[in-house]
């Protein structure tokens, strides 16, 4: 009687247990899910320009910017710095091999830099778009490192797909436009498209 009386009671609080486990799980679950369609409901709206939409973004552009400052300051440093030492040097304050020593570095890092450098060159950091007046918002960081805005009409993009294979595809595509001779650079690899038919209507690929 006793061991009948034991196991209806386990069986009880089992049954408690997994109902209780369950509806845990599903307020869980329903939680996560609630969150994941906030999180794709958020929009990216743009501080500078309200009135546009923003179709693509490069998440890294703030160090690809840095690079080309530091670029820019530190060949203004070696250009200043190299003939003051060798003045030094001339002026016996400083040994020949600290003066070579220096010098090289200087150079040598000042290459590197404008080496590395040159992918972040005109890189495009975000695409602003304005379907009704048919413009877009080209936002690039020029060799130096400073912000450039350029805004186009949508007819004078050559679509990405029409360009010529290149060997520097897998690090970026070209952005050739009939109004600019420079050609601006967008990252597809680690660049975020936030509206794939807009990118792939104004840019041609995506």
């Amino acid at each position: 009687m006793y061991s009948r009386l034991l196991s209806n009671l386990c069986e009880r609080f089992l049954y408690r247990v997994s109902n209780s486990v369950r509806y845990s799980n599903i307020k869980t679950l329903s939680h996560v899910a609630n969150k994941n369609e906030e999180k794709q409901k958020v929009e990216i709206v743009s501080t500078k320009f309200p009135d546009y939409e923003v179709i693509y973004m490069f998440p890294f552009v703030k160090q690809a910017c840095g690079l080309n400052v530091v670029k820019y300051r530190f060949t203004i440093f070696a250009g200043v710095a190299t003939p003051v030492i060798i003045g030094l040097h001339l002026a016996n304050f400083l040994p020949f091999d600290i003066t070579s020593t220096s010098i090289a570095v200087g150079v040598l890092t000042t290459m590197w830099l404008h080496i590395f450098g040159f992918l972040c060159n005109n890189l495009i950091g975000c695409v602003y778009l304005k379907l009704d007046e048919k413009k877009v918002i080209l936002s690039y960081i020029d060799y130096w490192g400073k912000r450039i805005d350029l805004k186009v009409f949508f007819n004078e993009i050559y679509p990405m797909s029409d360009n010529s294979i290149s060997i520097t595809d897998p690090l970026y595509k070209k952005i050739i436009l009939t109004s600019q001779t420079e050609i601006l650079k967008i990252n597809m690899k680690f660049g975020r498209i936030i509206d794939v038919d807009k990118f792939r209507c104004i840019l041609g690929m995506a």
